[in-house]
């Protein structure tokens, strides 16, 4: 008499191991990133355009006394106010030895002399690295999900993967994660 596949067959341990290890990898990547950098690095640039020059995003703190805010990049425009030594700004745009600062306070266009200022060790998180850590969190999170709630999706993935839905059942125990049943090998 033939033994029959069991109906309900458990999904492979060692797969959801593997499973669990490689999402636990991804959220442990993504939270170590996100706690070593502090909420301001996370705030979006500010929507304010550049008309002259490159626009960037850059933390950065004045290195020198009374140094002047400009309305224009030139040492003959108006001066609009004063930092002081270690006064943070925000650069939003460089043209030439210039710096646009964020200030809105001030005026609606505000330069600085860049050899004036001192760019902050903490740089805000550009828009790639922000979209990296998410994806990564989110992948971590999502392979958790399925190995908790729907485990026996990973083992239909890897099936599709290794292409074994196509094979003759007496050659899916070769390539297939987990054995299935087949007649000349597990006949007793």
């Amino acid at each position: 008499m033939r033994k029959s596949e069991p109906a309900l067959q458990q999904t492979d341990p060692g797969l959801l191991r593997v499973t669990m290890i490689v999402a636990g990898l991804f959220i442990l990547i993504a939270l170590t990133n996100i706690s070593q950098t502090s909420m301001t690095q996370w705030q979006p640039r500010p929507n304010i355009s550049c008309d002259n020059g490159e626009p960037v995003y850059r933390f950065a703190f004045v290195n020198a006394n009374r140094v002047n805010v400009r309305d224009l990049p030139t040492v003959f425009s108006n001066v609009l106010n004063q930092k002081n030594k270690n006064d943070p700004i925000t650069v939003i745009c460089e043209f030439g030895v210039w710096s646009r600062i964020s200030a809105e306070a001030i005026g609606p266009e505000t330069w600085i002399s860049s050899g004036l200022i001192t760019l902050d060790q903490n740089q805000p998180v550009s828009v790639r690295l922000k979209a990296t850590l998410l994806i990564l969190l989110s992948f971590g999170l999502t392979g958790l999900a399925i190995c908790h709630w729907c485990p026996k999706a990973m083992e239909r993935f890897v099936n599709l993967l290794l292409q074994t839905q196509e094979l003759p059942p007496h050659a899916r125990p070769l390539i297939a994660v987990k054995p299935q049943y087949h007649p000349a090998r597990d006949q007793k």
